[in-house]
């Protein structure tokens, strides 16, 4: 399994430290602009220096956030991106995360026909520049889970799109395919296991002989909705690192290098803080990329008396769709078949969430 990190900004000092630690690979969001808030330019050239693996992500960055852009302009920026920076990037992530609505943007209108189009002819252009480069589809399907069903719901949306878009032939068009893992809540120890480990067999069967890149996971240092800490993080990051290396993923990028990344008003997910001091959870993704066994312990929820569940409470995940999708069948979205402490994870949180489904959180922006 690769390691490595997404970078919106990058330091020199930063990226040694980054190849010294052999977490080798950065991925940051194409751009020609120069006041994009992904430095684009500088991580280029910092990983071409440092001798960091970099992937490429061609999304809405690529386009300058331009409401009408068409599928000529989207083929012309593609080609002018492999055209420039094909000597340093051998990896593309084709669009952000197409199944959230959010990421509509001109041409591309959130449905899977227009994601297909797309993908086909990124597909096209940076095979034609050179087949050995890797095209990773789908932009980023989501694992989140939550103490929350409104925020679970999403991971059906997902699931159901990428059905919707490999009917339509987007396997053709991808040499692998992208997820997303973010845990939100007090109890994202608990939901880890279960809920990631579940719907990556459903990718897994839904894209047969496709790598699967985590090309985004993360949770914060900091919150003021729910406890969170530096060694919660760092836990977490082992957690998930473990849990996707047992799992066969391709590789494990983990959002974000630093804590100011500028689009973000406080943004905590970082490996460094705001003064560019390691955290916590830097130190344990290097000994986890080296081989070490790391020594921050898993942290454990604990219910309070008031917060007992009522005992007809069940695990059943609920499945939901876009309205434009109402009509689509979503692929299997049963309770997870796991190991015998999964399964109990799983039922527990879940009658944790059905009597205190109280806390509306909305994922970060990019």
């Amino acid at each position: 399994m690769v390691s490595g990190v997404l970078a919106h900004q990058m330091s020199a000092s930063q990226a040694q430290l980054l190849a010294a630690s052999n977490i080798s690979w950065v991925s940051s969001d194409v751009t020609f602009n120069p006041s994009d808030t992904s430095q684009w330019n500088q991580v280029f050239v910092l990983a071409k220096q440092y001798h960091l693996s970099l992937m490429g992500i061609l999304d809405q960055h690529l386009m300058n956030y331009s409401n009408s852009f068409t599928l000529n302009d989207w083929d012309a920026a593609v080609k002018q991106a492999v055209a420039t920076y094909g000597d340093g990037v051998k990896t593309w992530e084709i669009w952000n995360e197409p199944s959230l609505a959010d990421a509509n943007l001109g041409y591309f209108d959130g449905s899977p026909q227009t994601y297909v189009m797309m993908l086909q002819v990124a597909y096209s252009e940076i095979k034609a520049a050179d087949p050995t480069d890797t095209v990773i589809g789908l932009g980023g399907m989501s694992l989140y889970q939550a103490d929350n069903q409104t925020i679970n719901i999403v991971t059906t949306q997902s699931l159901s799109w990428a059905n919707q878009t490999v009917q339509l032939g987007a396997m053709n068009f991808c040499d692998a395919i992208a997820v997303h893992a973010y845990p939100y809540g007090q109890y994202i120890s608990l939901l880890v296991g279960p809920s990631f480990s579940y719907y990556l067999q459903q990718y897994k069967r839904l894209c047969p002989g496709k790598p699967i890149w985590v090309t985004e996971v993360g949770t914060e240092s900091q919150s003021t909705t729910w406890e969170a800490t530096q060694s919660q993080q760092s836990s977490f990051l082992s957690q998930s690192y473990t849990l996707f290396q047992n799992a066969g993923v391709k590789a494990y990028l983990w959002y974000e290098l630093s804590d100011n990344y500028t689009a973000i008003s406080g943004s905590n997910f970082g490996l460094f803080d705001n003064n560019g001091n390691q955290k916590q959870a830097f130190s344990t993704f290097a000994q986890l990329v080296n081989g070490a066994a790391s020594s921050i312990s898993t942290p454990t929820a604990t219910l309070t008396p008031s917060q007992t569940p009522p005992s007809n409470a069940t695990a059943t995940p609920q499945t939901s769709a876009n309205p434009s999708q109402a009509n689509k069948t979503p692929v299997a979205s049963s309770p997870p078949e796991s190991v015998p402490e999964e399964n109990f994870a799983f039922c527990f949180v879940a009658l944790v969430t059905a009597s205190f489904a109280f806390i509306t959180i909305l994922k970060r922006p990019r």
